[in-house]
């Protein structure tokens, strides 16, 4: 496999390190690069060797500012999210400046016309998850309500269901119920409870009345047995 080349040549020109303390305000210094943003893992070219790009200082002086140095772009660095800090130091070593630059494509560039990248800045946020967390059931005779898929579940009673049953409920979530008479009413729900270890305590009994709505919420504790974190509503 051929060795990968730095591919990144940085050039650029001070003409001097700004002292406000002299008069005139100027005096030599140096510029140094830096990789950074690799953390705890050893930055490197996969599959070719590790990195640890540090320049050697440049000298920056009066009569001759100039200076060019070949970088790796970052994108070839593992990990990713690597960038490099330039510091500009005056004749005592005091640091007068320093910025970052990041370098996403080979190519040259002019330090002047580069922006500076923000390594403090936080990636964007993902977008909210938004599912369907509903699940609208026949109204079975031995009903499943697995927790592992759903939190929240809606039946509509056409007759009685007492054989109904929990499955993969997953201990801290939420989970609701919403069982709705038909037209005719008076059907019987038996609120689901079982197999071991999954156990249901305490529900409200669901209204008889025609076309009624019955909605609770219930939350699941650390053994998979759900509890009401309130009373049931009904509508109407």
């Amino acid at each position: 496999m051929a060795a990968v080349n730095p591919d990144v040549q940085v050039t650029g020109s001070f003409n001097t390190v700004t002292s406000p303390t002299q008069n005139p305000a100027t005096e030599d210094g140096t510029a140094q690069w830096a990789l950074c943003g690799y953390g705890s893992q050893i930055p490197r070219i996969p599959g070719q060797a590790l990195v640890a790009r540090l320049t050697d200082p440049i000298p920056v002086t009066t009569s001759n500012g100039t200076f060019a140095v070949w970088l790796y772009n970052n994108e070839l660095i593992a990990p990713s999210g690597t960038y490099y800090t330039l510091t500009l130091k005056n004749s005592n070593g005091d640091i007068a400046q320093i910025n970052a630059y990041r370098f996403t494509a080979p190519g040259n560039f002019e330090i002047d016309g580069l922006i500076p990248y923000d390594p403090n800045q936080p990636p964007p946020p993902l977008p909210p998850l938004i599912t369907n967390q509903l699940l609208v059931l026949p109204g079975l005779f031995d009903q499943q309500f697995d927790g592992s898929e759903y939190t929240a579940w809606q039946v509509t009673l056409t007759t009685d269901i007492t054989g109904a049953w929990l499955s993969g409920l997953i201990p801290g979530n939420l989970y609701t119920f919403i069982i709705i008479q038909d037209s005719v009413g008076g059907h019987t729900f038996l609120w689901p409870s079982g197999p071991a270890p999954f156990n249901l305590h305490n529900a409200t009994p669901v209204s008889m009345e025609p076309n009624a709505t019955t909605i609770q919420t219930f939350v699941c504790d650390d053994s998979y047995n759900l509890y009401p974190i309130g009373a049931a509503t009904y509508n109407p």
